[in-house]
């Protein structure tokens, strides 16, 4: 989805690319899995800190160039990426996958230290509610990105 600018001065036209939503997954039972996240796991800086990632990434029209883009995860031939974020002197991950053009949906947050994942089944867990997501047991809530 792409709109289109008219540049009075020089009367180009200009394709400017949708920005990027994001969706936060959603259980089976109906909980909010990354909100729940945000709220037990991240101070109120952690919180910012992750709002102003996903604000400053919307607009990135390739995903390989998105601020905070760490690499892909496989497991078999499935796969989930992975954004880091820093805040209060820990850093965490974000794990993630895509649906559709333009649409990220968030899987899963983490606390990362050493190679370790905290929760220690992070991994197997994103990749569980990727599929779980997939064949529509569980759902997705979109996200409000606060511009700053």
């Amino acid at each position: 989805m792409s709109r289109r600018i008219l540049l009075t001065d020089n009367k180009k036209v200009i394709e400017s690319p949708g920005v990027w939503t994001f969706w936060d997954y959603v259980s089976p039972g109906g909980n909010n899995m990354i909100e729940e996240w945000m709220v037990q796991d991240l101070s109120d800086e952690g919180r910012l800190m992750f709002s102003k990632l996903l604000n400053n990434i919307r607009k990135t029209e390739n995903h390989l160039n998105w601020m905070g883009f760490r690499r892909f995860i496989r497991l078999h031939k499935d796969r989930v990426w992975e954004l880091e974020f820093s805040s209060d002197g820990r850093k965490y991950r974000v794990l993630g996958d895509f649906a559709g053009e333009k649409r990220a949906v968030l899987l899963m947050g983490c606390y990362h230290k050493g190679g370790n994942y905290t929760p220690a089944d992070a991994i197997n867990q994103a990749f569980k509610r990727k599929g779980l997501s997939e064949n529509g047991t569980a759902s997705f809530e979109q996200r409000r990105i606060s511009i700053y």
